[in-house]
């Protein structure tokens, strides 16, 4: 898809931020918003003020802007916030939504990318699992990945395209939210140990965010995975004291101390298949979570 500005939502975000820098360095006019007005000090760009609420507003930027595509990447941004708060959760990201797709539709806007998660997926256990799998999210964050994307369909029939990416647990030294990687990684370079009450045989799946704006990228120019959802991970699958191990063989100084048990904010999902990413978008990871916890560390000694 090319013509047109392409709205960023959530640009001050983790993905939000890397989506604008992959699109800007691939040729395309990327417009950043972000509901926050203050500029944070690590932001490469200046971002409107926006919010994803209320349609008329909404419908006037996007024809004001010569809006022609969005990535949406704004919202609440994972399970650890807004635990006991599920109407905030599901109002901000199903609502919104419902009120950005309305406005895209008046607006004859194309295309919008949606950022989903593989957290729709709910418990599968240890079973593989690829975008044919049920949704089973029970919580209200995962519920409202669920609602969004049954939005997205529900408006495919109203000259509103779109993909779906279900990115796992994403990583990136921009993180704001909850990182073990970035926390081990930080601890160590600051002489600090690392404490926590969970991890030790308690799988998860990983994939670095500039390898989730690849995938914006691709998802904005395919012509092939139109209406369709994308699992993408970097291929692992790692306990979290395999992550702390990784980290202690590249900072021999670390002290990481876990616990036995699940994350409260997590659940066990099975091996994702990404091949239906690398079929119909032609997007595969470069950065295995070896490579990524490198860039991390060379990313947060930088800033030190």
């Amino acid at each position: 898809m090319k013509g047109g500005r392409v709205l960023v939502t959530g640009a001050y975000g983790l993905i939000g931020h890397q989506s604008v820098l992959a699109l800007r360095e691939a040729g395309f006019e990327a417009l950043p918003t972000d509901i926050s007005t203050e500029r944070p000090l690590d932001a490469d760009f200046e971002a409107s003020p926006l919010s994803i609420s209320r349609v008329e507003p909404l419908n006037q930027f996007l024809k004001t802007h010569g809006i022609g595509a969005i990535v949406h990447a704004a919202g609440v941004s994972g399970p650890m916030l807004g635990r006991d708060q599920p109407h905030t959760v599901l109002s901000t990201n199903a609502g919104g939504v419902l009120d950005l797709y309305e406005a895209a539709r008046l607006a004859s806007v194309r295309r919008i990318v949606l950022l989903s998660s593989a957290a729709a997926y709910g418990e599968t256990g240890e079973a593989p699992v690829d975008e044919r799998t049920p949704l089973g999210a029970v919580d209200a964050y995962g519920v409202s990945k669920i609602c969004s994307e049954q939005i997205a369909r529900a408006y495919a029939s109203h000259g509103v395209d779109t993909v779906v990416l279900r990115p796992c647990w994403v990583y990136g030294v921009r993180r704001r939210t909850t990182c073990v990687i970035k926390t081990m990684v930080a601890d160590a370079l600051h002489g600090q140990r690392t404490r926590l009450p969970y991890g030790v045989g308690f799988p998860r799946q990983f994939v670095h965010v500039a390898d989730v704006a690849r995938a914006v990228v691709a998802a904005l120019t395919t012509s092939k995975g139109l209406q369709s959802a994308f699992n993408l991970a970097d291929g692992g699958r790692y306990n979290l004291d395999d992550v702390a191990r990784l980290v202690s063989e590249r900072l021999p100084a670390a002290r990481i101390d876990l616990a036995s048990g699940p994350d409260p904010d997590d659940v066990i999902c099975g091996p994702l298949n990404i091949s239906a990413a690398d079929a119909k978008l032609a997007w595969s990871p470069k950065l295995d979570l070896p490579a990524g916890i490198n860039q991390m560390i060379a990313e947060l000694s930088h800033e030190l």
